[in-house]
């Protein structure tokens, strides 16, 4: 871990160094089992939710000695709303209109090198590049496109904790017409389209709270995550 503070200038619009070292992350078929650890594949967003006593909510923390008393501490469920995606030139942005803040704006991702990158006369890349990756303490999330569309999230494992490296992560490539559930504690950023498909429409679900603990791979590994947005076919055993 660093002492590297997020505010929300470092989503909006980070000031990301050049010349940072890749890290080629594999990208795998999202399948159950491939994702196990990790969450789930589904086919309706209906699937999951606190009415059906299997979205996660993470009880709130007692901070003393005494503890929380039964049924409570995981009453305020889910917010959800659309999570809208879009390239522009080289740059990847995401909007989470489920939570009520101002800190719901992101640039999720480059099609190259920041040092590259270009608002008018973007690369053919069909990677993205990711500089951070954050994980909520506080509950699940679920994604599911709006249309159906291919779609590919980059994860890493809860059990890792604070201590997430750049090995850990791997890159998860969710079939047309499905969604995927991550469970509380995974490492995890939006989703990711190839440009054919954008602008795109996602319903997001999560927990209320919102909580984000983050880590920022330029600044404390020097390096930017490169992934795969399409594989033909796509390795089907993670």
């Amino acid at each position: 871990m660093t002492d590297f503070v997020f505010s929300e200038e470092n989503f909006r619009a980070p000031k990301l160094p050049s010349n940072l070292n890749i890290v080629d992350v594999p990208l795998f078929l999202a399948t159950d089992e491939n994702l196990k650890g990790f969450g789930k594949i589904i086919s309706h967003p209906d699937e999951i939710t606190c009415e059906k006593k299997n979205f996660e909510i993470v009880p709130w923390p007692v901070t003393g000695r005494r503890p929380l008393d039964p049924g409570t501490g995981d009453e305020a469920g889910t917010t959800e709303g659309d999570f809208e995606v879009h390239w522009s030139g080289d740059f990847f942005h995401g909007k989470n209109l489920a939570v009520s803040t101002t800190n719901n704006v992101y640039l999720d991702g480059l099609s190259s090198p920041p040092e590259l990158a270009s608002s008018t006369n973007p690369s053919n890349s069909n990677f993205i590049y990711l500089w951070m990756s954050d994980y909520h303490p506080d509950g699940g999330q679920l994604f599911f496109p709006r249309l159906p569309l291919p779609f590919v999230v980059c994860l890493g494992p809860s059990q890792v904790g604070d201590d997430v490296q750049p090995s850990d992560m791997k890159a998860f490539l969710v079939p047309k017409g499905k969604g995927v559930y991550f469970h509380p504690g995974t490492w995890h950023n939006g989703v990711y389209i190839e440009r054919v498909y954008s602008p795109a429409t996602f319903l997001t679900r999560q927990g209320r709270v919102h909580a984000r603990v983050s880590a920022s791979w330029a600044e404390e590994f020097k390096c930017l995550l490169r992934i795969p947005l399409s594989l033909t076919p796509p390795s089907k055993e993670a």
